[in-house]
């Protein structure tokens, strides 16, 4: 199968390059996240997690303040988009009124006679409003959601989409490089939550200035598709052995966020950089994760339940375990992407790493001794969050 994921022509394919077997659209009702809503063997879960929890104040971070900080920066996502829970209002909404300081008349539509051009623009727009990342993509509808699902009202609905919204701008936010490093604490979810905020915030933004030239917008966070598929197919990364979304800057340190539209777009071409080969070899993530949710050993088609999708060859993620760590440790957790030797920042050591995985698969094994070897990917102790973690400025 290795030669089959690395050639020239399975690379074009992006995602499809994983396909195997019949793949079907994903009921988002199956997806853990959403399990402890309606699964009974899950269903004891709900309040431990997404219910009222008490702060450990004897216990670095888990104390009250380090949940107002995650608090804080979860706001904007559950406050005004809701991606997470289901999407499809504020600034996930799939239509909104134009507002600013001035707007022009109803039904005015830009003509696009050059769709090169127009990606450029959009690229530069989304840049503008936040995106670390951003590429497009013709939308492939198995990545949709048969039906979504919206975890505290229970509503389960189909997914449809105009027929007219061929294309997906796929947006990637990067996450703190440092704060990572204090996973499993509720500290470090502050990271994922103010990614998540930023990808909403990014999304929203982009979909409504695609609105003021006169076409569609549907932003997503985690609803209504499945965002790291989309993102493969747009150019973003490969599919790592911990499930996610490996960038080539960043690794998989990073939120995805998407918007389709029926704007004329130039697709981008899918891209492989070395990660299907390396992830053969390492296993950092699965040795490191504190759940024993990530596979050892080679990729498989076999799914482990119902959270995983059918007819794909990869590393399929145990998400009931992965989930049962989280009430468990009384926070989400991040390990996986930071040991995972892709996570790296910026600098022309991590960029000659890069460049000899994709040229030099034979250095491998190398770079993932060295990469142990000076401690790449260590966590941190929480109780030195508050003193030691300097965000990033930029």
């Amino acid at each position: 199968m290795e030669v089959i994921m690395t050639s020239k022509e399975a690379v074009a394919k992006g995602a499809s390059r994983y396909v195997v077997g019949e793949v079907e659209r994903f009921d988002q009702k199956n997806e853990m996240f959403k399990r402890p809503g309606w699964d009974s063997k899950f269903t004891h879960l709900f309040e431990k997690y997404y219910g009222v929890i008490m702060p450990r104040e004897n216990k670095p971070g888990f104390t009250l303040l380090d949940m107002a900080f995650r608090n804080a920066a979860w706001w904007l996502e559950l406050g005004f988009a809701k991606g997470v829970r289901g999407g499809r209002e504020g600034l996930f909404a799939w239509e909104n009124e134009l507002v600013g300081p001035s707007k022009p008349p109803a039904g005015l539509k830009l003509t696009v006679d050059d769709p090169a051009e127009m990606t450029r623009v959009v690229k530069k727009a989304a840049r503008f409003f936040g995106a670390s990342l951003v590429g497009v993509c013709e939308l492939d509808r198995r990545w949709l959601y048969s039906h979504y699902y919206v975890l505290f009202t229970k509503k389960h609905a189909p997914v449809e989409i105009p027929e007219e919204c061929k294309y997906a701008v796929a947006i990637a936010i990067e996450e703190d490089y440092e704060g990572l490093k204090y996973s499993p604490s509720i500290s470090a979810g502050a990271i994922t939550g103010f990614g998540y905020s930023k990808e909403a915030f990014a999304a929203g933004l982009l979909a409504q200035f695609i609105r003021g030239l006169g076409y569609k917008a549907i932003p997503q966070g985690n609803d209504t598709s499945t965002s790291i598929p989309i993102a493969i197919d747009a150019g973003l990364g490969e599919l790592g052995r911990d499930g996610l979304l490996i960038t080539r800057e960043f690794g998989p340190r990073v939120r995805i966020s998407k918007v389709f539209t029926d704007l004329p777009l130039v697709p981008d071409k899918p891209i492989a950089f070395g990660v299907w080969d390396f992830c053969h070899k390492c296993q950092k993530c699965a040795e490191n994760c504190p759940a024993k949710a990530i596979m050892h050993g080679e990729p498989t088609e076999e799914i482990h339940n119902i959270s995983n999708r059918k007819g794909l060859l990869r590393w399929p993620i145990n998400a009931e375990r992965c989930f049962a760590f989280w009430p468990a440790n009384g926070s989400d957790c991040t390990t996986c992407i930071t040991v995972c030797p892709f996570n790296k920042p910026s600098g022309w050591l991590h960029s000659s790493v890069r460049w000899g995985i994709k040229h030099a698969h034979w250095l491998d094994s190398f770079f993932l001794k060295m990469d142990n070897l000076l401690g790449y990917g260590k966590l941190k102790n929480a109780e030195a969050f508050w003193d030691a973690w300097q965000p990033w400025a930029r």
